[in-house]
């Protein structure tokens, strides 16, 4: 669908340069056409150049008199500027293509939208082409890499659980740092948000800044802000599916059966004990000639598929006028790469809008999204498949499950046998429903006035089912008598409920004005909501046989059933303007306030109030920058606001904790009834948010964007339990400081500095044109005040420190290995079992002795070093496309089996094999001396030895694909055909080069659900 260039062509740039060479006429047309490919009717197009005559033939093409051999330059605000040189054309056709830099681009703020020229906030858009046609599993992992200051992490979880979690500028505090999601202006989950179909969305803005503080008390890490797609003009039907593979991105590297053995002598000689495998055995480890003695086992090939297939069918249907209309389904199905499991997810989604009159207009957005799997297969633990060792025996020849380990029978390992609990350990399935629906209406009695009300209804309910089977005992191999120890003889059905149902009614009025030069709009509103939550869980024994589904089933003794369950209940009252005022299109000024009540604070604690300041200074509209061409547009950003958080609140804190259970024993049975649990704080309040923002966004040659911003954020109030209250009070239960009953106290401070740049640049080449962007963020973050305390008491190996950063690991530094006996006598006192080969901690301290005064700060978990890139090129039919992402400056702490040796009789990593021994007295070996766990006390203590390097540069997604001509595809009565390869995660750039088999990205402890790269293939369609 074409249209010529608008008659109302803006002729600029006129040369008035006469002399004796002769004019020649030429034949002009075109179109200018959105980022979506549709043309844009009355576009008023610059031409620069020598021209001196402008007409139009009966057809409707422009005659443009022209110098010989002269060349015209075509440009419109927001599109690429076309060079074209006249040579002895006659004719020519322009096609303006829509670039990144449109100033009028319209970005969807809190409440309402704003051109991208007026804002004054950080805000940040996202390109929707670089999230459609992706195998992904979720919105939330399709935005990686593509706003800077944006930490997204991926989730190493199985199907359904994989949706990642999204920081913005850094943890703000000590607890949750998750943004607020905002979907068709409707506060929603973080799974809500995660589980939008790609297809459906219209656009994403990010409010970084004081823009965000217009959501007040749960605003203060920013807002992710979902507009889904509406219909407008002809009606368009899309399809697009893909099928793909997916495949483990890195799987744990341990070695085989016969290295297994030899480093298993070897543990136990460097203890001083008899090597367990004589050389017989090794014989026949080594040849593989007895396995029912000793085989050779790679445990996750056994357990895993090697690669489990993903596809998505997604359709819609748009167009209308006075009633428009979006109407879109989707079918996912997603298999894991545990056999059995297989996802299905269903998403539909309804957008009306309808102009009742010329005042009124109603509209409605619906979505419902249900997925879930039916796992016909037992639940396997990845700790447990990753202790499994090459030389347990899987199934013995006899056909018996494998009971033997290196030739001997292993009770324990055979229990943990992850294959036989996939075929007999029981089944699982996984639910979830939900449900989203917006009415809304608005009247504009007179021009510029409006005046909105939404009602929205959010319906959240899932069903978790785990059916644990009785499975019989397996024989001793050798005498053929059952192994007790190794059967499961009561089975159980573990089933939960949970129910979330979120109500909103929400007014708003909004009046805009322009007054000559003076550009006026106010917005007033105010909302309720009310969240109710309510969960049940019962486990029920002793079915009657493994096939029974119903809780009912079971015995019905009451000492086989279990039950428990809970009620939530939150409301809020808000009420919330902004005023927006620009002045000769250059001085733009903004405010905003929210006042926000909470049920979850006690009476007279319960408002808050949040004001924002944001103005801004379109330097490149000044008289002294109109001679200065090259620079298209030049903004000066400020901007300081106030936000919240009550993510870390409970809906009843300040409310005297109470707790049901066996309270008492009397007459020598067990009394159940309610007493206290943990103590309340009636003067709980909100954690607060300061924001400060510089930012200057820059525009070169129409061509080249720059945006770049500093922010100061701190957080104050942070909730800490109380630490004036000593230990002899009474409050940490069972010694266990994380069970400390003692009230929550606003007492705590977090900083956050840092910067952000981001750099796109559009170009055309003939028929050839690309775009290169990239963006970078570094955040330094710093631990405040803690309430007066220095610290917090250590948790595990991490720690809260006053002038350190959050996610600080704390713990022994190392200096490498000791060289020989001789350097341990002369060091610092380890431990009697020190010798030569183990790890040589700090004297931090010069006492002598290495001890707990010995450890400190070395390191952090969090990434506070972001980048990514991202790269588009299309010729002709041909588009490409490239995103990257990655972290710097980051390390993982990874122990037990996925790091050491023999811990507690778990298999060997082969990168142990560079280990320090007698003939390699390396004291910069990766490894030490191996030992099993029990004789190895002295080197498995928290040590920075065992942290890992986690940066990583991640090629996060690559699509290559071809489009039909136009000419085709009007032939075929289609609209579009595009055809594409895509891929997920191909190809990561690690930073760590001693321990090379765990994923930087998604690091884990001790064993996880692999991530997953992924190759696709698919198809859009237009009709």
């Amino acid at each position: 669908m074409k249209k010529n260039l608008s008659k109302k062509m803006i002729l600029t740039g006129l040369l008035v340069i006469f002399s004796l060479l002769t004019y020649a006429q030429v034949k002009v047309s075109g179109t200018v056409k959105d980022k979506d490919g549709l043309p844009i009717p009355g576009a008023s197009v610059q031409i620069k150049g020598s021209l001196t005559g402008v007409s139009t033939d009966p057809n409707g093409k422009y005659l443009i008199s022209v110098p010989a051999n002269s060349t015209l330059t075509f440009s419109f605000i927001g599109f690429i500027t076309q060079d074209i040189a006249i040579g002895d054309k006659t004719e020519i056709n322009v096609m303006l293509q829509g670039s990144t830099n449109d100033l009028n681009e319209v970005v969807v703020v809190g409440y309402g939208a704003q051109k991208k020229v007026s804002l004054a906030g950080s805000v940040a858009t996202v390109n929707t082409k670089n999230i459609i046609n992706r195998p992904v599993t979720s919105l939330t992992n399709a935005l990686q890499g593509a706003v800077p200051g944006v930490a997204i992490k991926s989730a190493p979880g199985d199907v359904g659980s994989d949706l990642g979690s999204v920081n913005i500028r850094g943890r703000g505090n000590l607890g949750t740092s998750e943004p607020l999601y905002v979907v068709d202006g409707v506060i929603v989950s973080a799974g809500d948000f995660a589980r939008i179909n790609t297809n459906d969305v219209e656009n994403i803005s990010l409010l970084k800044d004081a823009a965000a503080a217009i959501y007040g008390s749960r605003a203060a890490y920013g807002v992710i802000l979902v507009t889904t797609k509406k219909g407008n003009g002809a009606m368009r039907i899309n399809y697009n599916a893909y099928y793909g593979t997916q495949s483990a991105t890195y799987l744990p590297d341990f070695v085989g059966s016969y290295d297994y053995a030899i480093l298993r002598n070897e543990a136990a000689t460097n203890a001083g004990k008899t090597p367990i495998f004589s050389q017989t055995a090794l014989t026949q480890i080594q040849n593989h000639s007895n396995p029912d003695l000793y085989p050779d086992n790679d445990w996750y090939a056994l357990t895993l598929r090697k690669t489990a297939p993903m596809m998505e069918h997604a359709i819609n249907i748009s167009g209308g006028d006075k009633i428009r209309y979006y109407l879109g389904g989707a079918y996912f199905d997603q298999n894991s790469l545990i056999p059995g499991k297989d996802l299905k997810r269903y998403s539909l989604r309804s957008n009306i809008d309808a102009q009742v009159s010329e005042k009124f207009k109603v509209g409605t957005n619906i979505s419902y999204i249900r997925d879930g799997f039916n796992n016909d297969k037992g639940n396997i633990d990845f700790v447990s498949l990753s202790r499994q060792v090459p030389l347990l025996v899987n199934r013995q020849s006899n056909g018996n499950w494998g009971s033997v380990n290196g030739g001997l029978i292993d009770a324990t390992l055979a229990t943990g046998n992850t294959v036989r609990k996939l075929e007999e350990g029981g089944r699982s399935s996984y639910y979830t429903n939900r449900f989203i629906g917006n009415l809304t209406g608005t009247y504009t009695p007179i021009k510029g006035l409006d005046i909105s009300g939404l009602f929205s209804y959010n319906f959240y309910n899932s069903l978790n089912s785990g059916f644990t089977s009785t499975m019989n005992p397996i024989p001793n191999y050798f005498t053929g008598v059952p192994i007790a120890s190794t059967a499961v003889t009561t089975n159980q059905l573990d089933e939960s409920w949970q129910n979330i149902g979120r109500l909103l009614a929400q007014a708003t009025v909004t009046y805009e004005k322009t007054i000559d030069k003076h550009y006026f709009k106010i917005l007033a509103g105010s909302s309720y909501e009310n969240t109710n939550n309510r969960t049940i869980r019962t486990i029920r024994k002793n079915f009657v046989n493994n096939d029974l589904n119903a809780i009912n089933g079971g015995s019905s003794d009451p000492l086989n059933t279990t039950a428990s369950g809970g009620i939530d209940q939150r409301a809020f009252e808000s009420y919330f303007g902004r005023l927006n005022y620009t002045y000769n299109n250059k001085y733009i000024f903004e405010s905003t306030i929210r006042a926000d009540a909470s049920s979850q604070f006690a009476p007279g604690h319960r408002w808050g109030t949040y004001p924002s300041f944001l103005g801004a200074w379109r330097i490149s509209q000044e008289d002294f920058m109109k001679d200065i061409k090259s620079i298209t547009e030049l903004k000066l950003r400020a901007s300081w606001g106030k936000s919240g958080n009550v993510n870390n609140v409970g809906s009843y804190d300040f409310y005297d904790g109470l707790t049901t259970g066996t309270g008492s024993i009397l007459d020598e049975s067990k009394q159940d009834g309610v007493f206290p649990a943990k103590l309340y704080n009636p003067l709980l309040s909100w954690e607060k948010v300061n924001t400060t923002n510089i930012g200057v966004d820059l525009t070169l040659f129409n061509s080249l964007t720059i945006q770049a911003d500093v922010f100061d954020r701190l957080t104050k109030d942070i909730l800490l339990q109380n630490p004036s209250i000593p230990d002899e009070a009474g409050l940490i239960v069972d010694n266990n400081p994380s069970k400390n009953q003692a009230p929550s106290i606003n007492l705590g401070k977090v900083r956050n500095r840092g910067f952000e740049l981001s750099l796109n640049y559009n170009g055309k080449i003939s028929d050839f044109s690309y775009s290169v962007g990239g963006n970078v963020s570094k955040i330094w973050n710093k631990i405040i005040d803690l309430g007066g305390a220095n610290e917090t008491p250590p948790s595990g190996y991490y720690i809260n420190r006053v002038g350190y950063g959050i996610g600080s690991f704390y713990m022994w530094k190392s200096d490498g290995l000791f060289a020989s006996d001789a350097e341990v006598a002369q060091h610092a006192f380890q431990s009697t079992g020190t010798k030569a080969g183990d790890i040589k901690y700090v004297d931090q301290n010069g006492d002598g002795k290495i001890d707990g005064d010995d450890r400190v700060i070395v390191g952090n978990d969090v990434p506070y070093f972001i980048y990514g890139i991202n790269l588009s090129a299309n010729y002709k039919g041909f588009d490409f496309s490239l995103l990257g992402q990655g972290v710097n400056d980051v390390k993982v702490y990874l122990e037990s089996e996925a790091s050491q040796a023999f811990f507690n009789s778990a298999g060997v990593k082969s990168y142990v094999l560079q280990r320090w021994t007698k003939e390699n007295p390396n004291p910069n070996a990766p490894y030490p001396r191996v030992l099993i766990s029990a004789d190895n006390t002295q080197n498995l203590k928290q040590s920075d030895f065992w942290l890992f390097n986690a940066d990583y540069f991640r090629i996060k997604s690559i699509t290559l694909g071809y489009s039909l001509p136009k000419n085709i595809t009007s032939k075929l009565k289609i609209g579009g055909l595009r055809v594409y390869a895509s891929s997920n995660n191909p190809f990561t750039i690690r930073g760590d080069k001693r321990l090379k088999d765990f994923d930087p990205e998604v690091p884990s402890s001790r064993a996880s659900y692999p991530s997953l790269k992924t190759y696709s293939f698919g198809i859009n369609l237009t009709l």
